[in-house]
């Protein structure tokens, strides 16, 4: 079902930071998108919401000149990274390449987006994501079922056509790759599972693969931690690999 709720009604901060992050060093976050608008209504989401606004639709909520004047008011120095995130989808920003574009030219600081890797089937998307020094995208099981009950997706959005997507993103981008695998346990946390995952995403030699847990309760707050030891063996099968 999708909602539509007013800017007024979701209103957040464009800029947030410096975070510092243990897998991307100091950040200053621009958020291009409403709470909590997003393609997801993941079970183990930290903001502890459903999604207000469960869509694939691409829409401008941010112009690139309010992004610019806000940013101006944060200091860049030490910075490692300028993030397009927040609390919803960033690239369902439809104006996110012109973003990337102005902040290539305004700033020296590496742009990185931090994405859940739902629309990376997209093709407007995928022209768009190239642009940026550094994409993270989540893809966390290659099975339908767990896919679907681990993300909740939008209609029109499955583990293959992300998987594809993928691909054929992953074969043009000349930036610095991560990946992302939140396993949560009873879903998709059988180790069979999590490491054909993680050589499905090995091939394409990013950076780091990132296993992450739900540590933060989320919407679900029945959810258990799956024992962490389980996928230590896979760091040394695949050396991008972290286990968090």
């Amino acid at each position: 079902m999708e909602n539509r709720l007013s800017l007024g009604e979701q209103k957040q901060s464009l800029i947030y930071g410096p975070v510092s992050s243990r897998r991307f060093g100091t950040t200053i976050g621009i958020s291009l998108i409403p709470l909590k608008v997003c393609t997801f209504d993941c079970v183990f989401c930290e903001l502890s919401v459903h999604t207000n606004v469960l869509t694939l639709e691409r829409r401008t909520y941010v112009s690139v000149n309010e992004v610019l004047s806000e940013l101006a008011n944060y200091p860049t120095q030490g910075v490692d990274y300028i993030a397009l995130s927040g609390a919803g989808e960033p690239t369902l920003a439809a104006n996110m390449g012109e973003v990337i574009d102005a902040l290539h030219q305004n700033y020296s600081v590496p742009v990185l987006v931090l994405s859940n890797g739902s629309t990376v089937f997209m093709k407007d998307v995928q022209e768009e994501l190239r642009r940026a020094d550094a994409v993270k995208l989540t893809f966390s099981s290659l099975n339908e079922e767990a896919f679907k009950r681990l993300n909740q997706p939008v209609e029109g959005v499955t583990a293959a056509r992300v998987a594809h997507g993928i691909e054929e993103f992953v074969s043009f981008f000349s930036g610095r790759l991560y990946f992302e695998i939140v396993v949560v346990k009873g879903i998709n946390d059988d180790p069979a599972e999590v490491r054909r995952t993680v050589g499905f995403l090995a091939q394409f030699k990013p950076y780091h693969i990132d296993i992450n847990r739900p540590v933060r309760p989320g919407t679900a707050r029945y959810l258990e931690l799956p024992d962490k030891e389980l996928y230590l063996p896979l760091e040394r099968e695949f050396p991008a690999l972290r286990v968090f």
